[in-house]
């Protein structure tokens, strides 16, 4: 079981502290969520586990390898992709050609030999494409594969940002506010996906501000102020944590609640 660990990570900028002495531990066939309010450092936590930042301290581990100086590429290539707030397609491709972009880490054919059409390279290719297909219907975008990606709407262009992540077939992937902008049969749609990475064995990390739907679908969950854990555990046990309700969820504590 692959397992990527936050250990004691600091993250400044300038005078600016956004993420204090972070343990986070994400494992393969869980849904882990990672809430708290605006400015709390949850972004800024996706940047560092997907080395689009680096720590100032601390360490960053997938299956006990250092991840803190390699770059989002390497970092992809080890089975860790993401997602980003701003869902934006690449320019001037189709639906298709914005996912299969994304199975670059997987493509192993020389270029000579996808230049020349060997076997080899045409096998893989068709693969690939079958994968494209496969990962397109799920969010229900096969019937737009030729479609320009930039006349998608706004909830079509949310899930082709997660099949884009997706086509790296990574081991954890990192899903940044996927929720938001989305009508409820979206939503429904999004988490229906969701567990099924889950139950498929992926381990995901989920920030969102949908508080419903990230109680409803995390196994475990971790919350942040101010750039570091307020409480962390079991969806029933955090939702009922006295600093939780006051910094995030509005409200009175459940009865019993640690104060």
């Amino acid at each position: 079981m692959s397992v990527l660990t936050m250990t004691a990570t600091t993250k400044t900028f300038g005078g600016l502290t956004a993420v204090s002495e972070l343990d986070l531990r994400i494992e393969q066939g869980e849904i882990h969520g990672l809430i708290g309010p605006n400015g709390a450092g949850k972004s800024t936590t996706i940047g560092l586990l997907s080395g689009f930042l680096r720590p100032t301290s601390g360490s960053i581990t997938f299956d006990q390898r250092d991840l803190t100086r390699l770059d989002p590429s390497a970092i992809a290539r080890l089975g860790i992709s993401r997602t980003f707030q701003q869902a934006t397609p690449l320019v001037g491709l189709s639906v298709f050609e914005n996912v299969i972009v994304g199975m670059h880490t997987r493509f192993h054919a020389s270029l000579g030999a996808v230049a020349l059409r060997l076997p080899s390279a045409t096998r893989e290719a068709r693969a690939l494409t079958v994968s494209v297909e496969t990962i397109l219907a799920r969010f229900d975008l096969g019937m737009l594969a030729e479609t320009d990606a930039k006349n998608l709407t706004f909830g079509q262009l949310r899930f082709l940002e997660i099949a884009r992540a997706l086509a790296m077939d990574p081991q954890i992937i990192l899903l940044d506010e996927p929720a938001a902008g989305l009508n409820e049969p979206e939503r429904q749609r999004l988490a229906g996906v969701v567990r099924e990475l889950r139950d498929r064995g992926m381990g995901v990390l989920l920030v969102d501000h949908d508080v419903p739907l990230v109680f409803g679908l995390c196994d475990r969950m971790t919350v942040m102020n101010f750039g570091s854990v307020i409480a962390s555990g079991k969806p029933e046990d955090v939702r009922a944590d006295a600093a939780v309700v006051e910094a995030y969820l509005g409200g009175e504590p459940a009865k019993g609640a640690a104060r």
